[in-house]
């Protein structure tokens, strides 16, 4: 991704895919600033679609982001985003 995050703005509308270190693939999507989409491609619940969720949404510091909802499932999720680094 060559896109540079400075601002909030600069983050919604975002499209990520990433995995974690069990191998698992998610699918996120930064819809505005209030509302996520997400898409699980591995593990248990793979293909399971979540759809205009609510979220806080919010830059912590320039280039880094917190997300954070509670799942209709009950989980609650909180993801940080560093972009910039890749991360």
């Amino acid at each position: 991704m060559d896109k540079q995050f400075k601002t909030l703005a600069d983050f919604l509308g975002t499209h990520f895919i990433y995995t974690y270190d069990n191998g698992w693939e998610y699918e996120w999507y930064a819809k505005n600033d209030h509302t996520v989409d997400s898409r699980i491609h591995g593990g248990m619940v793979a293909g399971r679609w979540v759809k205009d969720q609510e979220a806080h949404i919010d830059m912590l510091t320039e280039g880094v982001y917190k997300v954070a909802w509670t799942e209709p499932t009950g989980t609650d999720v909180a993801l940080d985003f560093v972009p910039n680094e890749h991360i």
